[in-house]
């Protein structure tokens, strides 16, 4: 599915992709000599993935209606004019923020990165949560999202100052700009002094607490 919402249908469409993948619907691994060794280097080993790929009409017959799907609602088309769309609708939205590093992705997999402010007034309280945990400023804006707006969202677990925007493949147009509006409130909310830091605090509080 990661790669629909990429615009493709299967790993082939990517131009550098090493076979180090799997068929959909389960009954073949593709994979190079080196994995191969790594994950099935003994008989005792040799079971790591066996459920995975073990027998399952039913898990099957969903894979190809899956499949079936994305193929005749050409969703992998859709999910590359979408992406497209939201991307340029984010970065006009969130241009003016000097918290907003970069929006970047393919299709509708995307992310929006936050780098620290400058500003002083926003900086002490940013570097103060931050040096409680680096995820926290990404856990807030999860949060306002989820409670202000009902969009569920999460943060990279690389990367805690990366916000995942995934929506799914039949999101609609409106929908998008709702959530982009969503955002925006609670990006804006992040640069003013006031409920976004002090949700923060009252997070860190509970923290300490557990």
């Amino acid at each position: 599915m990661p790669l629909v919402k990429q615009g493709r249908i299967s790993r082939d469409d990517f131009v550098h992709v090493a076979d180090d993948a799997e068929l959909p619907g389960g009954g073949a691994v593709l994979m190079s000599e080196e994995v191969c060794h790594s994950v099935y280097s003994s008989l005792p080993r040799a079971f790591v993935h066996t459920s995975t790929f073990g027998e399952n009409s039913l898990a099957m017959r969903a894979a190809l209606a899956t499949l079936e799907v994305l193929e005749s609602e050409q969703l992998g088309s859709r999910s590359i004019e979408a992406g497209k769309y939201l991307q340029a609708r984010l970065s006009d939205a969130l241009r003016d923020f000097e918290m907003v590093k970069e929006v970047r992705g393919m299709g509708l997999l995307m992310g929006i990165e936050f780098q620290a402010p400058r500003q002083l007034r926003l900086r002490l309280p940013y570097q103060a949560f931050a040096a409680i945990h680096p995820a926290v400023f990404g856990q807030i804006v999860v949060m306002r999202l989820f409670r202000d707006s009902g969009f569920l969202t999460q943060i990279c677990g690389n990367n805690f100052m990366v916000l995942k925007v995934a929506p799914p493949l039949v999101v609609t147009d409106e929908q998008l700009d709702a959530f982009v509006l969503a955002i925006r409130d609670v990006v804006g909310l992040a640069h003013a002094p006031g409920a976004f830091w002090s949700e923060a605090l009252g997070l860190a509080r509970r923290a300490f607490r557990g």
